[in-house]
């Protein structure tokens, strides 16, 4: 699965997915390159040739995008001649003469977080310009999604009743809980996410976001220490809605972390949040799973979990 592959690996697998038919776009591009109406034709033509892609364009040496925008509602030309050049992801690519992929960014059609593809095209060794893909992060397989969990029937059970000596041992995950902590909480507070589930042994976080509610994704530690991991889920109010405060949430992390490091023993295996229930949601190294108010958790004394 992809969720299985570090960021650096992800990019590797799009590289592999993109470069063959941008690659062939750019020969084809560079015979009418100076025809602007056969560009747009040509540009058209192979747009469902590159999978995922929801929009095409030509963009000269300078940064001026000299083609229309091609997309599945057809070819709008309003945006021939807009300079690109302080895009993030042109800024970053001269004097590049290869395939390139940018980092995420917000797009300036969609308004969501994007991610481009640009090939050079090239008339013998002169250097015209790039054509471009654009991709929404939703409609690419960088986590996975899914309607239903895996995870099976929670029940209420009290770890301390029947534990089982199973001893923690230190992973990747425990060694950046701060971070990690820091990063959903923002998430959470800034970026519309209602919902997390926080799987420690398997370096894994769930996230439920108000816009697509009934979907979650998976990541995996790497994607949630990159630094495009924010741009995945534009910023938004925190909703009013919320049965739990910031401040709470930030209460409730702390305490997810102190669960899972306190005991080598009887330690927190995975912990989730719903802003809008507020119920904490606990399962423990003994097999035990259980469901709290976030209110009657945070009231409980530390010591009565060991």
């Amino acid at each position: 699965m992809w969720m299985k592959q570090t960021i650096g690996e992800q990019r590797q697998i799009m590289t592999a997915l993109f470069e063959p038919a941008l690659l062939n776009l750019s020969k084809v591009s560079v015979v009418v390159w100076s025809d602007l109406d056969s560009l747009d034709k040509v540009l058209s033509t192979h747009f469902a040739s590159i999978p995922h892609c929801h929009l095409v364009y030509a963009v000269d040496k300078f940064g001026k995008q000299i083609s229309s925008n091609i997309s599945t509602n057809g070819i709008d030309n309003s945006y021939r001649n807009q300079d690109l050049s302080r895009r993030p992801y042109c800024v970053s690519l001269y004097p590049k003469r290869h395939f390139t992929l940018s980092s995420v960014y917000i797009s300036h059609t969609t308004g969501r977080p994007c991610i481009s593809a640009l090939q050079p095209v090239m008339e013998g060794q002169q250097f015209l310009g790039f054509v471009a893909a654009d991709f929404d992060i939703r409609h690419l397989p960088l986590s996975i999604n899914s309607k239903t969990s895996s995870y099976g029937q929670h029940h209420h059970y009290n770890p301390v009743n029947k534990p089982k000596r199973q001893r923690r041992v230190t992973n990747i995950f425990d060694k950046y809980q701060d971070d990690i902590q820091g990063i959903l909480n923002k998430l959470i507070s800034k970026h519309g996410v209602f919902h997390v589930m926080i799987h420690y042994s398997s370096t894994q976080v769930l996230l439920w976001q108000m816009d697509d509610p009934y979907e979650y994704a998976i990541y995996e530690i790497e994607q949630l220490l990159d630094p495009d991991m924010y741009l995945v889920y534009p910023r938004c109010s925190y909703p009013d809605k919320a049965k739990v405060s910031t401040r709470t949430v930030q209460q409730v992390l702390k305490r997810f972390r102190t669960l899972r490091l306190a005991d080598d023993s009887i330690y927190l295996r995975s912990g989730s949040l719903n802003i809008m229930n507020a119920l904490v949601g606990l399962t423990f190294s003994c097999e035990g799973t259980e469901y709290w108010q976030t209110e009657e958790f945070l009231g409980k004394d530390i010591c009565d979990w060991f």
